[in-house]
């Protein structure tokens, strides 16, 4: 992660208590639901295709291990959780109850 994204990842926990991203592909039903799950919830989050960024695609693959999206990673001041696949439950448990004690 450059300084810049870490920068931006601090001021937005500071903001809302957790930070997340997104990793997403094309045509992807899934990755379609948990974004409109977050949109919904009023969850602020950052979605990377992995179909169109090289990058992206090895870090969720080759670092995390994971072929399944989407992907998704919440970075809070406590630490990150990361899952694959649309799991509301686990929105709920690590997104939204977080931004509703803030």
């Amino acid at each position: 992660m450059t300084t810049e994204a870490i920068d931006l990842t601090a001021r937005i926990q500071a903001r809302d208590g957790v930070a997340v991203v997104v990793y997403t592909k094309n045509d992807c039903r899934q990755c379609d639901m948990t974004k409109g799950l977050l949109t919904k919830e009023g969850v602020h989050f950052t979605s990377v295709n992995v179909e169109e960024d090289a990058t992206a695609y090895r870090y969720v693959t080759e670092t995390l291990g994971i072929r399944q999206m989407p992907v998704v990673i919440t970075s809070t001041l406590e630490g990150e959780e990361v899952w694959s696949g649309f799991q509301p439950a686990k929105i709920r448990e690590h997104i939204t109850h977080r931004a509703d004690a803030a």
